[in-house]
């Protein structure tokens, strides 16, 4: 198994950890270092980049060589845009919110403006009114893409972490005092959980929808339903692995071992 990293981040490290345990060989490969002039070294990539447009060529690359690269380019571009990644939801039968490309607004009575390509809640804002999202954009690049959408519940969320198209770990996550965000990142309140059928069901249908094969799906709960806010196709795992208790590492290096039989 070939780790492809940029940054070697607290989960990278968790990996190789329990690479050791499984006693599979991981080879590191840096993004920076990949030449693009000749083909891969053959095997299974797994892709772990924090910049996901280098992931994104990492990927291609990599596949074009005739290697396994997961996720795939195509579910990578797909995921880090997240207008790109709702309409394939939507697309798939899936509910996700009512979102629009601003400075349009959905017919809600709050709206969350957040850009097209970002992750930890960063950029992301809480607008009551048009003007509101006029006033949030002013300044910002016009071809920077940004959605306004609806806003559902509280801010608290499930995130399900699916590997191999089975929900391995699963918590929810509650704003801390004061915010409306709920990411662990920001200070959000995590807690593991067993996820109801439904949740799952969701889960693993979001990550198909995007031909992931593994992924973060954050869920959202409001009016009774359950809508899907977002899939994470590099996403991070210390969170819901010490709220779960589960090693989502080794699932995650198991489904890849099982590749390399393959």
């Amino acid at each position: 198994m070939k780790l492809v990293v940029d940054l070697l981040k607290e989960e990278e490290r968790m990996l190789l950890k329990a690479a050791e345990r499984l006693g599979v060989k991981a080879e590191l490969v840096k993004v920076d270092g990949l030449d693009l002039s000749t083909d891969v070294d053959e095997g299974v990539y797994l892709i772990r980049a924090l910049s996901h447009n280098r992931a994104v060529v990492a990927a291609a690359h990599i596949e074009s060589s005739g290697s396994i690269s997961i996720n795939s380019w195509r579910a990578l571009a797909a995921g880090w845009n997240k207008a790109v990644a709702l309409s394939f939801l939507r697309a798939s039968g899936i509910p996700i919110p009512r979102t629009r490309l601003a400075p349009a607004i959905p017919n809600a009575e709050e709206f969350i403006v957040k850009p097209a390509f970002g992750s930890w809640g960063r950029k992301v804002a809480l607008a009551k009114s048009k003007e509101d999202v006029e006033a949030l954009l002013k300044g910002v690049d016009p071809d920077e893409v940004y959605l306004v959408q609806e806003r559902i519940g509280d801010g608290t969320d499930i995130r399900a972490f699916v590997v191999g198209y089975r929900v391995v770990a699963a918590m929810i996550r509650r704003p801390p005092p004061g915010d409306w965000r709920s990411n662990a990142a920001r200070g959000g309140h995590v807690e593991g959980i067993k996820p109801d059928a439904e949740v799952e069901d969701l889960a693993i249908k979001a990550t198909r929808a995007l031909n992931a094969e593994y992924a973060g799906v954050d869920i959202l709960m409001g009016n009774g339903e359950y809508y899907v806010g977002e899939v994470n196709v590099i996403p991070e795992f210390k969170a819901v692995s010490k709220a779960s208790g589960v090693d989502v590492a080794e699932e995650l290096l198991k489904y890849v071992k099982e590749l390399e039989k393959k």
